[in-house]
């Protein structure tokens, strides 16, 4: 142990290199987030040279200080080779992580950073915008700018110098966070573990810290800061976060900070409180709503095999539905089928995808926003409107539907007026054509509809597509058509741009990267990240899923190293081979609970033991006399166990509960016959049972195996056969101290490996 000791490689040197660059006038690339930075390709030859004399100076003063270390006889003698070979090695190695100290020259701010890539502009550094306004350069570059300006009248741009210096940062423990903001309550801790992951290598101290919200309780702010308030080791400027185990704690700012946050908790359990909440299949729900609010139902239970029927028959009132893929309730810019314009229901048929991976189906009414679709309107906003909920999952509406088309049809006695498009008797078709046209009025675009004469103006045609309908006093239709259908709209969390609201919704709830989803492995409701391969669609797994369910794991079966997003297909494949396994063999004693070995009776190794002989038999004559002989000892003698059941035993006979009578010599000889001839004998697995007696742990093991044949499976439904039960007894008997551990570990080897009766 001491010589693998002094043998061993020594630690990577400290980093000796710094050298000056020009701040690049381009803004960093999307992809620079975090601390990172760019550096030009210059600089990772300089870095590798200073790494390659870093540990040639470390080996050289190791070496000095060990006054046997070129004595072969010595423990801390290092061949030749073996230096030339560490040499060499620590040459083409830099310290994980690369970590560098950012000064700007002007004004002396420091920062600390990671790098990106060597792929920066020789001669400058590219810093990323969080490392900008961590060392005030947009101040500068602004009022450099500005100055050029008025003293020159040009566009010259002042050069920016930066320092960048390569440092060893140590491992951090600890950092506390304290919110600029009121709202901190909010599940912090895993958006900041996903966050940091991703984009940061280092964290220094009074540093501010911008986070993407993943929830809409304040839509105008994006960011959510924190100032990093404190770090561990204490005493040092910045920590490294890379391969460590980092404690987080986030506390209040100041008492007023926690007040108002605990404020803004409260009113929003409130609106929660008072949404509509739970409703079932046709348990219709009523209420009011008011402009621009929402009221919130899910559904939880439904018959999968018919359609689902959603209507409220108020025509102002619009339904956004969508299932528990999306977090949280559906919203104006977020849905999966809505209903705007009031005329139809929205029905969810069986075999729609989204439907049927669903456990819930989640429900917002809301009545639009006069101000959205008429700004210039001067009217009061109405009062709140009334509306009937009603989930259905019949076909009813068809019929009715079915019923007034029979109803217009025309008869013998009646026609059709040239009007208003309606089935009239002949009788009285004058008069009503004299009303009709005096009072009705046809819609000259062909649409059908006929309205009151003097209302045509409410009467619209959409000049982009084919919708159609009327105005009444209260909503103007028309511009909520053109502000759902025809207004372009942008995603307000990527640079996605849609032609329409309902374009929007299908981006946002499909392909959208900060769609928010919970992720099936890291179990932290993350965004979705941009689909780049194109392998969402195929393998089901979003890219931040992808991504995260590389990580691997043991399988809880077969102990194989599995990466979690292939770890279902893994465990297809076990329960695959686990069906298709034939019913084991086990003992042909009947009061054994063993499984059978290799021999021609179709018995345990145990229970052939006391009939096996090495003398030739090649009729098995002998074989059959002495099975003879050892049913006729325990017929007429007994084997003298309190705990023997057996039937062909006199002391298993004695033990019945009620006892049965012992068996007189002569009828002894003529029970036994039967049971040993060659036939009976070697007719193994498939023949009639064999009764020898057995020790006391295996009538034990026979008893817990017929017990847990009668049980069922976790999931409450058939249980396993005999013989299954019996090799599981026998697997796991060895390593159990107790009846109930040898239950409990039979039932696990059983969940895993067996075959249930139903399967």
């Amino acid at each position: 142990m001491a010589r693998k000791t002094a043998t061993a490689v020594p630690a990577s040197p400290p980093l000796s290199w710094s050298s000056t660059f020009t701040l690049s006038p381009s803004p960093p690339p999307p992809s620079l987030t975090g601390d990172k930075l760019l550096l030009p390709q210059a600089a990772l030859e300089n870095l590798l040279e200073a790494a390659s004399q870093s540990a040639a100076n470390h080996l050289q003063s190791a070496t000095n200080t060990r006054t046997t270390a070129n004595d072969p006889a010595s423990w801390d003698y290092v061949p030749p080779h073996v230096a030339l070979a560490r040499r060499n090695e620590a040459r083409q190695q830099l310290p994980h992580p690369l970590t560098f100290r950012v000064t700007n020259l002007a004004t002396g701010r420091i920062a600390y950073a990671g790098i990106r890539e060597f792929s920066a502009e020789e001669g400058q550094v590219v810093l990323s915008t969080f490392l900008r306004e961590g060392l005030a350069l947009s101040t500068i570059a602004a009022t450099s700018s500005n100055g050029s300006e008025q003293e020159q009248g040009d566009d010259t741009e002042v050069e920016i110098r930066i320092k960048v210096e390569a440092v060893n940062v140590p491992k951090g423990t600890f950092a506390r966070l304290r919110p600029l903001d009121a709202g901190y309550e909010e599940d912090w801790k895993p958006i900041l573990e996903n966050h940091l992951q991703k984009n940061f290598t280092t964290l220094s101290v009074n540093n501010i810290l911008a986070i993407p919200r993943l929830s809409s309780h304040q839509p105008g702010k994006k960011d959510f800061k924190f100032l990093i308030d404190q770090v561990k080791p204490e005493g040092t400027e910045a920590i490294c976060i890379v391969d460590t185990d980092l404690e987080v704690d986030i506390e209040p700012l100041n008492e007023e900070q926690a007040k108002e946050s605990l404020r803004q908790r409260e009113l929003r359990k409130h609106a929660e409180a008072s949404s509509g909440g739970q409703i079932n299949i046709d348990g219709p729900k009523e209420g009011t709503i008011s402009d621009g609010n929402f009221v919130r139902f899910n559904l939880k239970t439904w018959d999968r095999s018919k359609p689902i029927w959603i209507n409220v028959p108020e025509e102002n009132v619009d339904i956004l539905v969508s299932t528990n893929t999306i977090q949280g309730y559906p919203k104006l810019e977020e849905w999966t089928w809505a209903r705007f314009d009031g005329s139809k229901p929205i029905v969810i048929a069986p075999d729609d995808p989204i439907i049927i991976s669903a456990r819930e189906v989640r429900i917002s009414l809301q009545v639009y926003e006069q101000t959205l679709i008429d700004p210039n309107s001067k009217k009061p906003m109405p009062p709140p409107t009334k509306f009937l909920l009603s989930i259905t999952q019949t076909t009813h509406q068809n019929e009715d539907e079915e019923d007034e088309e029979m109803a217009e049809t025309t008869t013998p006695d009646s026609e059709i007026c040239s009007n208003c498009k309606r089935s009239i008797p002949k009788r009285s078709m004058m008069l009503h054509q004299n009303f009709c046209f005096r009072n009705n009025i046809l819609c000259p675009h062909g649409c059908g509809q006929v309205f009151k004469r003097g209302t045509e103006s409410d009467h619209w045609h959409c000049t982009e597509c084919k919708a159609f309908g009327l105005n009444t006093p209260d909503r103007n239709t028309y511009n909520k058509h053109m502000d759902i259908s025809h207004t372009a709209r942008r995603c307000p969390s990527c640079d996605y741009s849609a032609g329409s609201l309902p374009e929007l919704a299908s981006h946002k709830t499909t392909t959208c990267p900060n769609k928010l989803i919970l992720c099936r492995f890291c179990h932290l409701v993350v965004p979705q990240e941009e689909d780049t391969d194109f392998t969402a669609a195929i393998t089901g797994l979003a890219p931040h899923e992808t991504s995260c369910g590389g990580r691997t794991t043991n399988c809880h079966i077969c102990e194989r190293i599995v990466q979690l997003k292939n770890m279902e297909v893994h465990l297809k494949n076990h329960d695959l081979e686990r069906k298709s396994q034939p019913l084991p063999r086990i003992c042909r004693n009947v009061n054994c609970a063993r499984t059978a070995s290799d021999n021609n009776l179709g018995l345990c190794s145990v229970c052939f033991g006391p009939l096996y002989s090495s003398a030739y038999d090649p009729t098995n004559q002998a074989l059959a006399r002495r099975a003879e002989l050892r049913y006729l000892t325990q017929l007429l003698k007994g084997c003298g166990k309190s705990w023997c059941t057996n039937e062909m035993c006199k002391t298993g006979r004695a033990n019945r509960k009620p006892p049965l009578p012992a068996v007189p010599p002569k009828e002894a000889t003529a029970l036994v016959k039967p049971l040993v001839t060659k036939e009976g004998l070697q007719g193994g697995y498939t023949s009639h049972p064999l009764h020898f007696c057995v020790d006391e742990t295996i009538s034990k093991r026979k008893h817990l195996a017929e017990m847990l044949s009668f049980t069922q499976d976790s999931q409450g439904k058939s249980g396993w056969a005999i013989e299954w039960c019996v090799k599981a007894i026998d697997a796991v008997a060895l390593e159990a101290t107790d009846e109930l551990e040898t239950m409990n570990r039979a039932r696990e080897w059983l969940e895993k490996f067996a075959v249930k009766r139903d399967e």
